[in-house]
């Protein structure tokens, strides 16, 4: 195994945007006055224009096959919260499972999973996919209703969540979304009668 030039030598430096190597000179000094005149900039000056491009690494690929998942293992789930930071928790293999079918999260590999949304990118997603409009009652809708709830073993998944009006949804209340739908159809055949 040998080391590539650039690596651990202090003449040669490798541009993180160019990917050329070149003479430690042709990287400008980081700091001020009191500035450590070894410790330069990542970028040379031919790509000082460019500094702000973020060079990519390789994608990584989700599987969403549950299969690969190990039931005799606890899962983690990471994710990034309303405010941006990120977590790290232990679920159960039936949760994991019901977060990648209905489309929240991703495998990494057998006991890593990736969650795709939190609750205000969840809200966004369902809001905008809906169009705003009430999954029950057709007018405009700002809150977002579980079709199986939450106590119920309802996961905040896209699959689950639909838009609904406030009202719609604090009449739906704790009923699942069949009952409450036959609910909805009975009371509108009164109506008509």
């Amino acid at each position: 195994m040998g080391v590539s030039v650039g690596d651990a030598c202090r003449i040669y430096k490798k541009c993180k945007i160019c990917r050329e190597t070149k003479y430690v000179k042709e990287f400008q000094a980081k700091g001020g006055r009191k500035a450590n005149p070894t410790k330069r900039k990542s970028f040379c000056r031919d790509c000082k224009d460019r500094r702000h491009e973020v060079i990519l690494g390789p994608r990584l690929e989700y599987s969403f096959d549950t299969s690969i998942l190990d039931a005799s293992k606890e899962i983690t789930i990471r994710g990034r919260s309303a405010s941006n930071y990120r977590y790290e928790n232990i679920i159960n293999y039936n949760r994991a499972k019901k977060l990648v079918e209905e489309g929240a999260a991703g495998i990494v590999h057998s006991t890593l999973i990736h969650n795709f949304f939190n609750w205000k990118s969840l809200r966004e997603f369902v809001l905008e996919r809906d169009r705003y409009t009430c999954h029950y009652c057709g007018f405009y809708g700002d809150t977002i209703d579980h079709k199986v709830p939450k106590s119920k073993d309802g996961a905040s998944t896209p699959f689950n969540c639909v838009c609904a009006c406030l009202e719609c949804n604090l009449y739906k209340g704790d009923i699942g979304y069949g009952e409450y739908i036959n609910k909805v159809k009975l009371v509108e055949q009164c109506e008509t009668v």
